[in-house]
């Protein structure tokens, strides 16, 4: 059965994940809880504190400033300082941001707070597919990467579900009026966010070995594969920031549905989504990650343009979770690619220039966004986004087709690296 195959496929291939890998991916789950408290639940602490959309579109907007201005000395930072610290700094940087955007709802702390936590977001997320590109092998990275995604999406939906339900009991225990028992729920999040720094702490004897570009011969065919990349992540950054950020608001706002309803659904799509990412891994083996990928990403957009015309909440959800499951189920095996792809000096290079222009065009999209739903509706921001998100998928494919797939790149012997898959590969 293909399935029993696929299944036995990821188990083999888990028990071959190092112990640096397991705590990662115990750090992600834990982070990605507190963030999906805030996804759920930040946008509607911040209307009911009496703010509008177009305020929120400005929260993003700094959000994603300081994912983009921390985006390239977080790179540099990852590999001159350690991947490791810069993980444990980002969960540190953006747990404070957390904090200081919830326990002070005013426009310049929220502002600030949504800042620092950027700043705190680039750090963990430059370090990640490098740390993970060099803890692993060839043979289960592909999982593994399949694993780290789904471990985000499925801690997201613990937060979804805590952020949906949660403001319920502390509305009923501390006082009536949904501000005080969202800022509760808020905080719980912040919390669970800062939990993330245990598992790294965990990985104090782990040795990792310092990267200098200067060490790195300079390919000028690899460098130049850094400007496709770059093109496509700023397509989707920008198609992204146009929607994502309002989702909650738009169910609210169309459909009156409630805090726990968004929850829920949130909470199903993250569901879908790791399921189909981990059957990822079976797909690409048999027909490639970029052609996997570049269609799944194609399919999703019949229901991003369902989701910008439907007046019918029984359609928008299906549309919602068929929407979030074909394209993010994309992103692991994109990451693997790249990663792959990419010389090991060029790694956390190539992350921190998709998270600038990513988050970049995420910033000014999301401002702009705030303001067209304002004054048009939510429909016109869903159609922009589905050709950004065409666009970019055929323009990385396009960009790609000829480089072959390959797997890891040799790895130290045992004897000269300790354990093996705990360290940075060689290339």
């Amino acid at each position: 059965m293909p399935f029993e195959s696929t299944l036995r496929d990821y188990r083999e291939a888990a028990a071959a994940f190092s112990r640096p890998a397991r705590l990662f991916l115990l750090c992600t789950t834990l982070a990605w809880t507190g963030y999906g408290v805030n996804q759920v639940l930040f946008n509607l602490y911040l209307v009911e504190a009496g703010f509008d959309e177009a305020f929120v579109g400005r929260a993003v907007f700094w959000n994603g400033l300081g994912l983009a201005l921390a985006a390239l000395p977080a790179g540099q930072l990852a590999d001159r300082w350690g991947r490791r610290r810069g993980l444990i700094l980002g969960a540190i940087i953006e747990g404070l941001g957390l904090l200081t955007r919830t326990l002070v709802p005013t426009p310049a702390m929220v502002y600030g707070g949504s800042a620092l936590a950027g700043v705190g977001q680039s750090l963990m997320a430059i370090g990640a597919a490098p740390f993970i590109t060099e803890h692993s092998t060839a043979r289960e990275r592909t999982h593994l990467f399949s694993a780290f995604f789904a471990s985000e999406l499925l801690a997201s939906v613990a937060g979804n579900l805590i952020g949906g339900w949660l403001p319920v009991g502390f509305g009923r225990l501390l006082a009536p009026g949904a501000l005080l028992a969202y800022r509760w729920t808020l905080l719980l999040g912040a919390a669970i966010q800062l939990a993330s720094l245990l598992p790294l702490f965990m990985m104090r004897d782990l040795h990792e070995a310092r990267l200098s570009h200067a060490s790195y011969a300079e390919d000028r065919s690899a460098v130049r594969m850094l400007w496709p990349i770059a093109i496509n992540a700023f397509c989707i950054g920008v198609g992204a920031g146009l929607v994502i950020p309002f989702m909650n608001l738009y169910f609210r706002s169309r459909f009156q549905c409630s805090s726990a309803q968004i929850g829920v659904f949130f909470s199903l799509a993250q569901v879908s989504t790791a399921l189909a990412a981990l059957l990822a891994p079976a797909l690409a083996r048999k027909f490639g990650k970029l052609r996997t990928a570049t269609a799944s990403q194609l399919l999703s957009l019949p229901f991003l343009v369902t989701l910008g015309a439907e007046k019918h909440l029984a359609v928008a959800v299906p549309a919602f979770w068929m929407r979030a499951t074909l394209m993010q189920a994309s992103i692991p095996l994109v990451s693997t690619f790249v990663m792959e792809a990419l010389p090991a000096g060029l790694r956390a290079r190539s992350t921190s220039v998709t998270n600038l222009v990513w988050n970049a065009g995420w910033a000014v999209s999301a401002t702009l966004s705030g303001l067209l739903i304002r004054r048009f509706g939510y429909s016109i921001p869903f159609f922009i986004t589905a050709v950004l998100y065409a666009t970019a998928a055929l323009f990385f494919y396009f960009s790609f087709r000829h480089t072959a797939e390959r797997g890891g790149s040799p790895r130290l012997s045992e004897e000269a690296k300790g354990l093996r898959g705990e360290g940075p590969a060689t290339e």
